[in-house]
């Protein structure tokens, strides 16, 4: 027996619709490390001035051009932003703040957050693939984490409680 074809499922008298918006929409926020572009000459002369010797400074210069010339922008962007947080760990006492004059404020918060060990340098490292609007919000986090941290009730650190042994 053939079969009949099958009539169209009626349709809905409405079809629902989205509300008007009379904003325009937001643009996707850049990746951190596009973000980063357009501050890498402020950032590669702060990770200079960061350099506690000629021969440091020596050094980082020299890295940075043959980065630059055998792996281009992209890779020597990634390296400058991991100097910088590199030379940010080095810095006994925190970071002077005449030194971070010119950085972005979310650069700085960063830099500082690493000095002062609140932020792993890895866990930095992983907000250059986040959007900026993420790593905003996670710096809030890690600043308001380290405000509200409960301290030890016994006045020692953590560290100083670990007993040897035997």
């Amino acid at each position: 027996m053939p079969r009949q074809p099958t009539a169209p499922p009626p349709q809905a008298p409405w079809v629902p619709r989205s509300l008007a918006s009379f904003h325009p929409p937001r643009a996707a926020e850049p990746l951190l490390r596009d973000w980063l572009q357009p501050s890498r000459d402020v950032l590669f002369r702060w990770t200079m001035a960061m350099a506690t010797s000629e021969a440091g400074r020596r050094a980082v210069a020299e890295m940075a051009v043959s980065i630059q010339r055998l792996r281009g922008p992209q890779e020597f962007g990634l390296w400058l932003y991991s100097a910088a947080l590199q030379a940010a760990l080095h810095q006994d006492g925190g970071l002077p703040e005449g030194s971070l004059t010119g950085l972005p404020p979310e650069l700085r918060a960063l830099l500082r957050l690493v000095a002062r060990r609140e932020l792993r340098r890895e866990e930095a490292m992983a907000l250059l693939a986040q959007r900026m609007d993420f790593v905003r919000g996670r710096l809030v986090q890690t600043r308001l984490a380290c405000q509200t941290a409960p301290a030890p009730l016994d006045g020692l650190s953590r560290q100083d409680n670990v007993v040897p042994s035997v």
